[in-house]
């Protein structure tokens, strides 16, 4: 079981590096471009850790590097089969040192990228948290033995998942923090190099938790077809974050944070309204 824990730890954020590259090849698809090769994010991380390290702040580079560790933290929780309530704070606290790291900075740019990345934070965080909590509320909170009915007994809380990546792979209508038309990346404007790539490393680890949670609603009556069903899964929520990003617009953050706090919430309290009077849970 160790064994296997380090194995997913390690696979789990290639597989996100590797979606990453997919997500580009079939956006620029979609634009009719040919888009960068698929191994393009990784590239850029080998890249990004062979230039010279530059801060602006003397605690912008640890906060970089507290924000990789919760956020690996996290999923090796999960890969260990731990408790999801506490891997959900652990990333929550990695997600808190990206926005210590982006106010470290004498940057108004920053500073503007942090205040947005802390709406979105207040959008999605109360959703994955309901999330964990309705995957859980009928069985156990440690991954390794949530119950194998979750689609058919939650759905919905699946369904809320996926507004969530799009907040986290910073994508219409949600790319607020990014708003590539006016701040370009964010709270992560005024970081490069080595530090840069550090964060994007903690990105792909949050995103690799948040997939983990997603695969704990399919299961395989055999090995094969349970792994096979835990990639094809997130894979099919990638695709459906890229066509919502391709058919709309970026909203305001007040309509991003209303949204997720009531379409959001409001879908997993009604599944669990309706399991408790069905008698499921």
């Amino acid at each position: 079981m160790v064994l296997l824990a380090i194995a997913i730890f390690i696979i789990g954020p290639l597989l996100v590096g590797l979606s990453m590259g997919l997500d580009r090849r079939i956006t620029a698809r979609l634009q009719n471009r040919r888009g960068p090769p698929l191994l393009q994010p990784f590239y850029d991380i080998a890249k990004l850790f062979s230039k010279r390290p530059l801060v602006l702040g003397d605690l912008q580079g640890m906060f970089a590097v507290f924000c990789l560790a919760f956020q690996a933290a996290a999923f090796g929780l999960f890969a260990l089969g731990g408790d999801l309530v506490v891997a959900f704070f652990i990333s929550s606290m990695g997600a808190v040192f990206l926005v210590l790291g982006a106010y470290s900075t004498p940057s108004p740019y920053s500073h503007l990228g942090a205040n947005r990345e802390l709406l979105a934070l207040l959008a999605y965080e109360p959703v994955l948290f309901l999330v964990i909590i309705a995957v859980g509320v009928n069985g156990s909170f440690l991954a390794g033995e949530v119950s194998r009915d979750l689609l058919g007994r939650i759905p919905l809380a699946l369904l809320a998942l996926v507004p969530v990546l799009v907040i986290l792979l910073e994508k219409s209508p949600y790319d607020i923090p990014a708003a590539h038309q006016e701040l370009a990346t964010g709270p992560y404007v005024e970081y490069s190099g080595p530090y840069l790539a550090v964060l994007e490393l903690g990105r792909w680890y949050q995103l690799a938790f948040v997939y983990g949670i997603a695969t704990l609603f399919v299961w395989g009556d055999s090995a094969i077809t349970d792994v096979a069903f835990k990639l094809i899964l997130p894979f099919a929520l990638l695709f459906a974050a890229i066509v919502i990003d391709n058919i709309t617009a970026r909203l305001t953050r007040r309509r991003m944070v209303s949204f997720m706090l009531t379409a959001g919430v409001g879908l997993i309290a009604v599944n669990l309204v309706v399991s408790y009077l069905t008698g499921v849970i």
